[in-house]
């Protein structure tokens, strides 16, 4: 009895050491995707929020936050070059930004969210690093849709006439 009560605590001591060592404090998702239009239109068009209810796959819409099937994702600020967001889903949430780079012949539209995973519980550490895989899904699926929707010329003259 002695032995399996030394090995339990030895297992679960293990478990948390792992827990700590596997799943980092910071975690990043990113991805980008590139659209074949010249110049830059993609950009002008792309950094244009009021549109992105044209191709955002979203449930619905809250003033300046989309509900996405998993989650949510509210825009807070839009510059020259980045938008600033902020995704939330279940308990966990990061700063998100999504940009347009023009590079010659073709544009570069990419994503990149930071989750902070200093947390102590290791459940909730590893609930988060799950939270983080769903949130990838959720963004790529985004960034699809708008890599698609610009990739028509005809939804950027729309998106930059208005």
């Amino acid at each position: 009895m002695k032995y399996i009560k030394i090995f339990l605590a030895l297992s679960i001591t293990f478990f948390v050491i792992l827990v700590y060592l596997v799943i980092p404090n910071k975690i990043v998702v990113s991805n980008n995707k590139f659209v074949q239009q010249p110049g830059n239109l993609v950009p002008n068009a792309f950094m244009s929020i009021q549109y992105w209810d044209k191709w955002m796959p979203h449930d619905s819409i809250d003033d300046h936050t989309f509900i996405l099937k998993q989650g949510k994702l509210e825009v807070n600020e839009s510059f020259l070059s980045a938008i600033k967001c902020f995704y939330t889903i279940n308990e966990m949430s990061g700063p998100v930004t999504y940009s347009a780079i023009d590079a010659g012949d073709s544009t570069m539209l990419r994503y990149e969210a930071n989750i902070d995973n200093k947390v102590i519980s290791p459940m909730k550490r590893i609930n988060n690093y799950f939270d983080s895989k769903k949130m990838k899904i959720q963004l790529d699926s985004t960034l699809i849709a708008a890599t698609v929707f610009y990739s028509k010329r005809e939804n950027i003259k729309i998106d930059t006439a208005q």
